[in-house]
Order: structure tokens, then sequence, then C-alpha cells
């Protein structure tokens, strides 16, 4: 049955615009949107404003949306990842990036891929504001920073972002798949940060604070690591000024590998004894490390079990 019987002004040309269905998808403002499809769209023949015209290119996107204007990037499902083959500035505010497929937090098939023509870093948020949302993020060329955020109060959900997926990548001490740099106040969730299938041969680090870092937040969020050299790392925070007032790891998983191929690493965290913020784990466990922290200074755990003992927050053999 055509919706025009139900609804007269259907058939007179009506249509329902993003506006119209602003809070049907948790997004309480929806102005104008863009589709991306890497397997049927063009970043130089179509516009991008429906699914039939979609662009191919997350840079596109980005370069179609207005700052302040409260667009909406919809990432549809491919084949291939959307590789854009030059780094992002993302200098826009209030975008929200939502991928299409079911909200899976690993292996989305929305995939947004960086190939050889992007350099470190493949994307730099600075905008305010931002929504990232169910999609897969990924490099596997040899660049060593995937992802910087300087911008504030941006949201990362249900995002698999697996950076230092090259071999090489694996063996460079400044590889990281997040930095972050004066970032406040964002907000990652139920994400998947980091990846097990390439070896990680030296000290680098899944994430990194630096330069008064403030209040930013990890909820629900797994750490994988595959370490084949003790001092790889899953967090970053060595200098007295790289965080301000706290990091907060919620509900969060570090993994690594170790009941596969991995090496135990010596610390899961690198933390300056003289920090300006606290590292707070609430309820958080890691496997395949010999303790938390080279330094204990400033970390605090809570809602953890045996807090009080060496094996605080350890992943422990369940007793039969």
């Amino acid at each position: 049955m055509n919706a025009s019987n139900y609804i007269p002004a259907f058939g007179f040309g009506a249509k329902v615009f993003p506006q119209n269905i602003a809070f049907s998808n948790g997004i309480p403002v929806i102005n104008r949107v863009f589709y991306v499809d890497a397997n049927s769209g063009s970043d130089t023949l179509k516009s991008g404003r429906t699914y039939k015209s979609a662009i191919k290119t997350l840079g596109k996107a980005e370069d179609l949306s207005l700052t302040f204007n409260y667009d909406m990037i919809i990432v549809a499902p491919s084949a291939d990842s959307i590789t854009t083959e030059a780094s992002i500035t993302w200098d826009k505010s209030y975008i929200s990036i939502v991928g299409a497929p079911a909200p899976v937090q690993l292996g989305q098939r929305a995939r947004i891929g960086f190939g050889s023509g992007a350099t470190s870093p493949c994307i730099t948020i600075s905008g305010t504001g931002n929504r990232f949302i169910n999609f897969k993020m990924a490099v596997e060329e040899d660049i060593n920073v995937m992802i910087s955020v300087t911008g504030n109060r941006n949201y990362f959900g249900n995002c698999e972002l697996a950076g230092i997926l090259n071999s090489t990548t694996g063996d460079d001490a400044a590889a990281r798949v997040v930095s972050m740099s004066g970032a406040e106040e964002n907000l990652f969730e139920n994400c998947w940060i980091g990846a097990d299938t390439i070896n990680r041969s030296t000290t680098n680090a899944t994430l990194e604070l630096a330069d008064a870092s403030t209040r930013n937040i990890f909820r629900n969020c797994m750490f994988p690591v595959l370490a084949d050299n003790a001092g790889a790392l899953f967090f970053k925070a060595a200098s007295a000024a790289d965080v301000d007032r706290y990091v907060l790891f919620q509900n969060c998983m570090f993994h690594n590998a170790v009941h596969s191929t991995a090496t135990t690493m010596t610390t899961g965290f690198s933390l300056s004894a003289t920090l300006g913020g606290t590292v707070m784990l609430d309820a958080c466990s890691i496997l395949g490390a010999t303790d938390w922290s080279d330094d204990y200074t400033v970390l605090r755990g809570f809602n953890m079990p045996d807090i009080t003992a060496a094996n605080a927050g350890f992943m422990e053999t369940i007793a039969t």
C-alpha cells in the first residue's frame, strides 16, 4: 500500500526531510544529509545529497559539510574501505557521521580507510561537538598516527579504531592509534581502540594524552594489543603536563593476546609521577601485562576486584 493512501500530501509531492525525523536516531537536530558509498559513489560526478547520488570519500563529505550547521553524513556498508588518499583535517563542528550497518562493536562494514597518500596523522579532529558513530576507521599503510584529537567535546560511539596495522609501524616507537593533545571533555563509548592482528614490537602506545588534555572519558571500551615486545603500551601520559584534572577509564578492558602469541608487557601504562591530573580506573581489567603502570602516584582504581591487592583488576583464572 502506498503511503500516499494514508498521508494524502505525499501524493502531491510532499517529502519527509531530515529535520522531520530528528530524535528518531538519537540526534536531536539534523539539517542537510550527505551519503558516502565506497562502491558506487563519486566525489566528482555526484552531489551526495541522496543515496543514489552518493559521494565516495569522507574527506569530500567533510568539505561539503558546513560547520555549526548540524549536517549529517551517512556512511553506507561496502565490500571495501572508503579509501581517502589524503589526510583529513576535521575542523568543522557539530557534524554527525553515522555508519548505516547494524551497531556491532567490531568489524563494522561501514569502513573508512587511509591510503598511501595520507600522512601522519591520518585525521586531525580539531572541531567541537562532532559525533562519530558506528563505523570502522583503519590504516594499513606505514603511517604512525591514525587519529589526532585536538578539539573538545566530540563523541565517538561504537567505533572500531584500528590503527597500527602495518608491521613497520608496529616497530616504530612513535606509533599511536589515538593521540590527544590539549583535548578536553571528549567521550569514547563502546569503542574498540587498537588491533591484535599486527605485532607491536617496541615502546609504542595505543593511546597517548598530551598538552594538558582534560576530563576525557573512555567508557565500555576495548583496547586490544598483540605485543611481541615487553615495552609496548596501552596508554601513555609520561610528561607532567600531559593530563589536567583527570582521564577516566570506565568499565574498559585492556587485552594483550598472551594466550595466542603475544609477549607479556612489562606495564600497561606509562605515567609521569608528577602528572597534573588523576588517571582513574572504574571497574577496569587488564590481561597480558605484569603491572598496570610504571608509576602509581596518580593512578587510582575503584569498583575493581581485589583493589587493595597486587593483582587489582587483573583477569584471573576462575577457581573451580
